[in-house]
């Protein structure tokens, strides 16, 4: 979850003026872009879209406007993305869980990442974190003294996510099976919300990216027990990571794309995937990013298209290993 005050400064920004050079050679004849998010206002993929937002006005010449679908675990906003006109003013700004993970996971879903989205550029990415809040003891501070306390107390044994399918979800169950409990999960609209629930101790646990715990460093509400970095990062060098507590198994990031709709011209794709590039260079949105945790993964777009379906590839096994369907 991102701090109320980063979120203001990112939303006012966006609203930078364009130079007379910027809107001369824009595509968009002054009309808005949208970068659709499938998540809710202060999440980790609303945070990257804010930033990217304010310096991709610029240099596109248009201004850049992001419109938040939050629903059915992201899947809304690829929908919405999947059936706009390929005009290159509505954009997806989306972690990589929804593209890779759920082709395995929904029996009935509704778009194919590989064929009706084109890869625009690589953003960002971050590591996950495992959070508790007041319904567990203060004296539970690693995943170990966690998965006695959930054995000790089965009924309190539930933990939120951004949604059925994602990523997180994936890691409780991971985690869940690797100390044996019957660990209940609880999809939101967004990993903020679950977030949100467990500091107000509605929820037990949640699994997030760790932007946002990040942004409530200080709270005494909330305790992160681990992060799936492979090292530990540097916004909370106390909490260990999950190799360091012997489930190296869920060692992970996740990544962060901006992708169009099929069919958007070649040559509308490039000028996109520069601009995105060009901003994510930018020192003012690496610091902003960094702060949150964040690493920019700039590379070329055939490289992101790869990662897609590398990525795709990869997690098949992994779904079929936990027999998981979702509904829907």
């Amino acid at each position: 979850m991102i701090s109320r005050r980063q979120l203001l400064a990112a939303c006012a920004a966006s609203t930078t003026t364009l130079s007379p050079w910027a809107a001369s050679r824009s595509w968009a004849q002054g009309q808005p872009v949208r970068l659709v998010v499938g998540f809710a206002a202060g999440g980790s993929a609303d945070f990257v879209a804010r930033q990217l937002g304010q310096l991709l006005a610029a240099e596109i010449g248009a201004p850049v406007l992001v419109d938040n679908r939050p629903g059915a675990g992201g899947r809304i906003a690829v929908e919405a993305v999947k059936n706009a006109k390929p005009d290159g003013l509505t954009l997806l700004v989306t972690p990589g869980s929804i593209l890779t993970i759920y082709p395995h996971v929904y029996t009935k879903l509704s778009y194919q990442p590989l064929t009706d989205l084109v890869p625009v550029a690589a953003l960002c990415a971050l590591p996950y974190s495992v959070n508790v809040g007041p319904l567990v003891p203060g004296s539970v501070r690693s995943l170990q003294d966690f998965g006695a306390w959930l054995k000790a107390h089965p009924q309190m044994a539930s933990y939120g996510s951004p949604g059925a399918g994602t990523t997180p979800h994936f890691l409780g169950a991971m985690f869940a099976a690797s100390v044996g409990v019957d660990y209940v999960h609880a999809p939101y609209k967004g990993g903020a919300l679950a977030l949100q629930d467990v500091m107000a101790g509605q929820l037990t646990s949640s699994f997030n990216v760790v932007s946002e715990p990040v942004a409530q460093i200080g709270n005494p509400k909330l305790r992160t027990l681990a992060v799936s970095s492979a090292q530990r990062i540097a916004q909370m060098p106390q909490v260990p990571t999950f190799a360091e507590q012997g489930l190296g198994d869920l060692t992970s990031s996740e990544w962060m794309g901006l992708l169009a709709p099929k069919g958007t011209p070649a040559e509308l794709v490039q000028r996109l995937h520069a601009a995105a590039n060009r901003s994510m260079a930018q020192p003012k949105l690496q610091q902003a990013l960094a702060e949150m945790a964040f690493s920019v993964t700039a590379s070329s777009q055939a490289e992101f298209a790869q990662l897609l379906q590398q990525d795709l590839r990869k997690w098949g096994p992994v779904v079929q290993r936990t027999g998981f369907k979702a509904e829907g």
